[in-house]
């Protein structure tokens, strides 16, 4: 009988050490982890909206400088590419 609780408070212990290891230890690498994720998605948005709008300000600028048939050419792939970058 002694046997049995003495593994029962030692289970017990096993389990107040997991529980507390997971409410302190976990939890913070845990929150570290899904900050770290928001700011690389957020740093990424950014980049990505800065690309597009490099990408419409070139289109436009070479659009009222140079003229010809490969500033057609040019400026749709550019639309392209601005249209690739609209979906990531």
């Amino acid at each position: 009988m002694i046997d049995s609780l003495k593994a029962d408070l030692l289970e017990s212990r096993k389990n107040l050490e997991r529980n507390l290891i997971r409410m302190f230890v976990a939890s913070q690498s845990h929150t570290t982890s899904e900050n770290r994720k928001k700011m690389l998605k957020m740093m990424k948005k950014d980049k990505l909206e800065d690309i597009k709008s490099n990408c419409t300000s070139y289109v436009n600028g070479i659009s009222t400088t140079a003229k010809g048939k490969w500033v057609t050419q040019a400026k749709e792939s550019f639309k392209e590419i601005t249209n690739k970058l609209d979906n990531c």
